[in-house]
């Protein structure tokens, strides 16, 4: 039966690849809409975590986008007076309250993120700092502005500043590397944040009591306390409706993929009545002539599948990189992803015959061989 099955995929090219092109569509809509939401949520979750809080006090606003202008370096209208910093660090369990600043400034004429804070936020990320007393510089804003240690770096915005690079960061992957950190009073004065903070970054002593200095850092005035995860569990809540949106897209394509399949075996049964009955009249079973045309579909299905792979991988490196949050969010592929885009194309081959097979197998050797 083999040899049957090659000689029919030659038959009908055209059709072949258009049949192939529908299932392709909608396994490369899949494929990349797996990678990217992966690639994103493995962006969030990496951001969050660079923050070494295990608590972010924010000032009262939307805490979601406050926290996606922490962490993308943008300016926000809210802010929390700096004379609360004492009252944070002197809450029971509280380790580190690191004081934050953001916003974009000319950094020697390029107009580049600047993270202000102190030596505890140089302990929260492990920077392995004596102190703070210069810029730190990410590695990408270091190679785009040609930076290494011992140079002077020229801030402006509000007003003017010159620091003395102390340390490039290591490639981290993340927004870090995009930021020039500098010591609190110097970014506020660039920022025109003079008494200000963005946030304030809490790590605790005992982390499972997280929750209770949580709730005490929170009924202080003019503040809200939120854990990273929770952030990170309510994005990725948004994401969650995005992506639905995008398998809904991805099923309707699949769907066609699904009737263009099944309409091809039809006619492919069509035309082949009198090679049917032939097969039938020299002894192939309906079984046989039933798993011909079902395998003929998931052959067709599956190429469809590994073309499909070959666009969305392909689509993966041409498509922007960037979230909707502002965020670097690389696709992150899996042999997992592979996998079911393979099964779903060879299901939708799989369905796409059941009918058309059902057909093939009941034709009459005898009603056949009359049309030869």
């Amino acid at each position: 039966m083999n040899w049957i099955l090659r000689a029919n995929l030659k038959r009908k090219k055209a059709r072949l690849a258009l049949t192939v092109a529908g299932i392709a569509v909608g396994v490369a809509t899949l494929f990349a809409l797996l990678s990217f939401s992966a690639g994103i949520s493995t962006a969030l979750e990496r951001e969050l975590d660079g923050l070494g809080a295990h608590v972010l006090v924010l000032p009262i606003g939307c805490p979601y986008s406050l926290t996606l202008s922490l962490m993308q370096g943008a300016d926000t209208i809210e802010y929390i007076s700096e004379d609360s910093l004492p009252g944070f660090r002197a809450v029971d369990n509280v380790e580190i309250a690191a004081p934050v600043v953001v916003g974009r400034a000319k950094v020697n004429g390029t107009l580049t993120p600047v993270y202000g804070s102190d030596i505890q936020t140089a302990i929260l990320k492990n920077w392995n700092l004596a102190s703070f007393d210069g810029a730190v510089v990410g590695s990408k804003a270091a190679a785009d502005l040609g930076l290494s240690v011992g140079d002077t770096v020229n801030v402006s915005l509000y007003a003017p500043i010159a620091v003395p690079v102390i340390k490039i960061l290591p490639v981290s992957g993340g927004r870090d590397d995009t930021f020039v950190f500098l010591p609190l009073e110097d970014a506020q004065r660039v920022l025109g944040l003079q008494g200000k903070l963005a946030a304030v970054l809490v790590r605790t002593a005992d982390v499972s009591r997280v929750s209770e200095t949580r709730t005490q850092l929170g009924h202080m005035a003019g503040v809200q306390a939120i854990p990273p995860n929770e952030v990170f569990d309510t994005l990725v809540g948004i994401l969650a409706t995005v992506r639905q949106t995008m398998i809904l897209i991805a099923g309707i394509a699949i769907a066609v993929g699904v009737f263009t399949t099944m309409n091809t075996m039809i006619m492919s049964v069509q035309e082949r009545r009198r090679d049917i009955g032939l097969l039938r009249a020299v002894g192939a079973t309906r079984r046989e002539v039933f798993n011909l045309f079902l395998t003929e579909s998931i052959v067709v299905s599956a190429i469809g599948g590994v073309v499909g792979l070959g666009i969305g991988y392909l689509a993966t490196l041409m498509l922007p990189r960037a979230s909707g949050m502002g965020l670097d969010a690389p696709p992150q592929y899996s042999l997992a992803f592979v996998g079911i885009c393979l099964l779903v194309a060879i299901a939708v081959g799989a369905v796409s015959a059941v009918y058309p097979a059902m057909m093939a197998a009941r034709i009459q050797p005898i009603r056949a061989l009359r049309e030869l």
